[in-house]
């Protein structure tokens, strides 16, 4: 993926920037000052409903997705995309969030060649700087080795984050859903860690 606008070869992104729930907590400290919730929840475009995540989701070429997250205080938020071969990597989001901010992804829709997408989602309660830097370097053309140097960041981040006990989950409401559709818009809370790291996997 080189912009917002497409993803290369597997995945068009259409951003309609939209707000979007947005946040997830970051770091290793477990201190009550550290903690806090958020929430994350996959939609599905065409029928509107949030899509269970914790396993790799099945989907079929040409279905359209929105990624939506949520936050009960300030952080660091990165959702990067990256194609089944390596080879595109896009930054969907870096950077500070408020309390309260609502983040909606752009849709972005599976195309051929068929595969598995995914999508790693890091909120933090402080910046992860190296990961930072590294997004910044990449710039509107990146390298490979630029793709790859933001890739290993966030597999180390995941790695020491699963050294530290992890945050519990628990069904959230997201985006106001009206009675009686509760189900279809039913999304993950995270809360008692101050980082995590999620991926999402869709595969076509």
């Amino acid at each position: 993926m080189k912009n917002y606008t497409s993803i290369k070869k597997t995945v068009v992104v259409i951003l309609t920037l939209l707000p979007l729930m947005f946040f997830v907590s970051a770091g290793g400290s477990d201190s009550a000052g550290d903690n806090f919730s958020w929430s994350m929840g996959l939609q599905n475009v065409r029928s509107g409903e949030m899509v269970p995540f914790s396993a790799p989701v099945a989907a079929s070429t040409g279905e359209q997705f929105r990624l939506v997250i949520s936050s009960e205080a300030e952080c660091f938020a990165y959702v990067i995309y990256e194609s089944p071969d390596g080879n595109d990597v896009l930054v969907l989001h870096s950077g500070a969030m408020q309390k309260g901010e609502i983040w909606r992804s752009g849709v972005f829709q599976l195309t051929e060649p068929k595969g598995s997408e995914s999508l790693f989602v890091l909120v933090s309660r402080n910046e992860q700087r190296t990961l930072a830097q590294r997004i910044s370097a990449m710039g509107n053309n990146p390298t490979a080795s630029q793709r790859r140097a933001v890739m290993n960041e966030v597999f180390r981040i995941r790695s020491d984050v699963s050294k530290t006990r992890e945050a519990p989950e628990k069904p959230v409401l997201m985006g106001g859903a009206a009675r009686g559709q509760e189900d279809r818009n039913q999304g993950v809370e995270f809360s008692g860690s101050a980082a995590y790291v999620k991926t999402i996997s869709i595969e076509h």
